[in-house]
């Protein structure tokens, strides 16, 4: 039988995937790529509106307070409800399967349920520390956003990264500009129905080139309408063990026009999690 690409490279247990791509040597090159000491944030506020799948819950958030007349002490503190995929995140590889199985042909029925996932959780992420490279493919065509069908093909990521004049190699994260972002705050049912993002060629051209992640500005990395699958999803992290980044704020790096950086990815350490809440960081 013909296993997907990358399933029992790294071993017949293996739960971290393209992670293993990521070696002391890629470390510290990416490390020095840090020039001008800048830090860069490329999370959106985390807040009860904001860009969500449609069919999550939006976030919820109250505080707790006590004894702010006085006399004496007081406190307050944040209550949040949420999807671990309501504001900028990572999948897991856990995330997606598909015909039972999930990545290095893990059991879906005895991996997943109310629980979380015995496999592939995101528990197995503690830190991706790797070369991030933005394509600007808003900024490539002149526009605020890319129409909401556009495909970012292989052809067109090495098109704007000549462009750009940076070299992607193993190891890297990709970061992808479309610019839809912007049209969240003026026409949310827009933003929900179709967004632009990378097609199933270019998540395949990724794992040729040993990419470890692949993130975006919209809600699936991918372009998709509501009415279809997602196969880059299924590709990229059930098949090559990859990890996909939503809703990054990449604006400000745009505007600077840094294109390689060093990236830090942290996910929370969620016991048996599906995904995690992030707040990236670009120095360069």
């Amino acid at each position: 039988m013909n296993l997907p690409r990358n399933w029992k490279r790294w071993g017949e247990n293996d739960e971290r995937g393209t992670l293993n791509y990521i070696t002391p040597d890629k470390v510290r090159r990416a490390a020095a790529l840090v020039r001008l000491g800048r830090r860069f944030s490329l999370a959106i506020p985390l807040q009860r509106s904001a860009p969500i799948w449609p069919d999550r819950h939006k976030n919820w958030h109250i505080t707790t307070y006590s004894n702010t007349a006085g006399p004496g002490d007081g406190g307050a503190e944040d209550v949040i409800m949420m999807h671990t995929h309501g504001t900028t995140h990572i999948d897991a590889l856990c995330h997606v399967f598909t015909d039972g199985l999930l990545y290095n042909g893990f059991s879906a029925n005895q991996s997943i349920s109310s629980d979380g996932a015995r496999r592939n959780a995101i528990s197995n992420v503690d830190a991706i520390t790797t070369r991030g490279v933005l394509i600007d493919v808003a900024g490539y065509h002149r526009v605020e956003a890319l129409p909401h069908d556009h495909e970012i093909t292989p052809e067109e990521i090495q098109t704007i990264a000549n462009y750009q004049g940076v070299h992607i190699e193993a190891g890297d994260a990709l970061l992808f500009r479309t610019g839809f972002m912007s049209l969240w705050s003026k026409d949310e049912s827009a933003y929900d129905r179709a967004q632009p993002g990378v097609n199933l060629a270019a998540a395949q051209w990724a794992g040729d080139r040993e990419i470890v992640l692949m993130g975006a500005d919209n809600s699936a990395v991918e372009v998709f309408s509501g009415d279809q699958d997602l196969p880059v999803h299924i590709e990229f992290i059930r098949n090559q063990g990859g990890y996909l980044l939503e809703l990054l704020n990449l604006d400000e790096l745009s505007r600077e026009k840094i294109y390689e950086f060093l990236l830090v990815v942290a996910p929370l350490r969620i016991t048996n999690g599906l995904g995690s809440p992030l707040n990236p960081i670009a120095i360069a």
